[in-house]
């Protein structure tokens, strides 16, 4: 497999090494002369100076038979604009990108950006598991726009504790898709009971994730 990277700072580097110990052919492009020239010394040739958003660059990378490309530069602009080019120009038939906004992870899913890793929402997630009682954790940004999967601890003495799913007032635009209880994960429906401690892996919109959060934990 033939991957295309542009960037080779921090992800781009990790993600070249990882790639090429795994027997893939790999090429990263990066505009910043001393990075290319570090990568180099320590990778040899499959690095390209230039810029990962110009045609010409592009074309002299042989991206036309790249089987991935991945945009992994600090600019999430750059970043869509590679994939987009990618795609478009050169049928590049699978691209990945990092982004650091989070409001633009919409954006590069509807553009066509096959895989879209937002690095906020990992670095958020990643504290928020570290918080003792963790309230609620952010799972994952779906792909339609503002839409999350989120995982809420039911509190021991939460009002909704020994109730039933159909009987919890939930905003409009969320649902419960899975209860993991203390041995098991269950489905949800309408006739399960709900414990403290039950981890509550619901899906809901931005501006419900409030009301969502005091219907499953108020007292």
């Amino acid at each position: 497999m033939y991957v295309t990277i542009i960037g080779c700072s921090g992800v781009g580097y990790h993600l070249a090494k990882a790639l090429l110990a795994a027997g893939h052919e790999v090429l990263v492009i990066e505009k910043s002369h001393s990075r290319c020239q570090l990568l180099y010394d320590e990778l040899g040739s499959v690095v390209l100076c230039g810029d990962g958003t110009d045609q010409r660059v592009l074309k002299s990378a042989g991206v036309g038979r790249a089987d991935i490309l991945a945009a992994v530069t600090g600019v999430d602009e750059t970043n869509l604009v590679a994939c987009q080019m990618a795609k478009e120009t050169f049928q590049v038939p699978r691209t990945m990108a990092v982004i650091t906004d989070t409001k633009n992870e919409s954006v590069f899913h509807f553009l066509g950006v096959d895989v879209v890793v937002n690095t906020t929402h990992l670095a958020v997630t990643g504290l928020e598991g570290g918080v003792p009682g963790r309230p609620m954790i952010h799972l994952l940004d779906l792909k339609v726009p503002d839409t999350e999967l989120v995982s809420v601890s039911i509190p021991e003495d939460a009002a909704v504790v020994g109730k039933r799913l159909g009987e919890i007032q939930l905003p409009p635009h969320s649902f419960v898709s899975l209860v993991v209880k203390r041995n098991q994960a269950e489905l949800a429906a309408s006739n399960l009971v709900l414990e403290g401690l039950d981890e509550v892996v619901a899906v809901t919109v931005a501006d419900e994730e409030q009301s969502l959060y005091d219907a499953l934990t108020g007292v």
